[in-house]
Formats: C-alpha cells, sequence, structure tokens
C-alpha cells in the first residue's frame, strides 16, 4: 500500500512514539478535507525516527451541511483515541475542544501529507522538550 515506509526522519535520536490519523481524499497523498466531512482517515506510526503506515480507517461523515450532533462526533472522535494527533485541512472548534478534551491534539494541516506528518514530528518533539 500507498506510504508503507515513510523513513526521511533522522534516525540518530530516540522519539516518543505516537499515532497521527490524516484525513484523506485521495489514498493518503494529501490532507485534503474537513475532520468532519471525511469518509477516510489514514493512520500513520512514529517510533524511533521513521514513520510507518498502520491502516485505513473508513467512517461515516458526521458533518452535514454545516450541523452535527455533540453525541455523533464524540463517537467520532473515540475511533481515534489510540492516536494523539488528528490532521485535517479543517477542524471545527467543537471537534477540537472534544478532542482536547481527550487528550488528542487536532492540527489543520491541508496539503502534502508528508509535509503534514514532517509538521507533526516537529511539533511533538518541540513538546517533548518541556
Amino acid at each position: 500500500m500507498l506510504y508503507q515506509k515513510l523513513s526521511h526522519m533522522d534516525n540518530e535520536h530516540q522519539y516518543n512514539a505516537f499515532r497521527v490519523a490524516a484525513a484523506s481524499t485521495d489514498y493518503g497523498y494529501t490532507v485534503d478535507v474537513h475532520f468532519g466531512r471525511a469518509t477516510e482517515f489514514y493512520i500513520y506510526q512514529f517510533f524511533d525516527g521513521e514513520w510507518d503506515y498502520l491502516e485505513k480507517r473508513s467512517v461515516e461523515p458526521v458533518c452535514l451541511g454545516g450541523s452535527h450532533s455533540s453525541s455523533e462526533m464524540e463517537a467520532r472522535i473515540n475511533l481515534f483515541q489510540d492516536c494523539q494527533y488528528i490532521i485535517a485541512s479543517r477542524i471545527g472548534v467543537g471537534a477540537i475542544s472534544l478532542m482536547r478534551q481527550k487528550g488528542i491534539t487536532a492540527m489543520a494541516l491541508p496539503g502534502d501529507l508528508l509535509e503534514a506528518l514532517e509538521k507533526v514530528q516537529s511539533y511533538n518533539e518541540i513538546q517533548n522538550l518541556f
């Protein structure tokens, strides 16, 4: 499958392992869809300086015409409890708040998936300095 192994990171250092769910409509090439409208998320894990593709998760959209129920949004976010980060082209404030309550960091990083993963990795590294 696409992006099976992404090993472009520095391998001289040990990094904390973490997972990222990326909302994408083009098989994980780009982060190109709003969190609530996404039907597919691609799950990646960063460990020991390398990215590994884990799986694709298919979901039903929870944002229909700009509205959604809080219980549906919470159920959607619960599907990603094993991820420390969720990235999408856009993420609404309600979803961001629910993610934060569950210990998940939301990031709006539209564009190339590899660039988005590098930004998450840099952010994670900075967070672990403190």
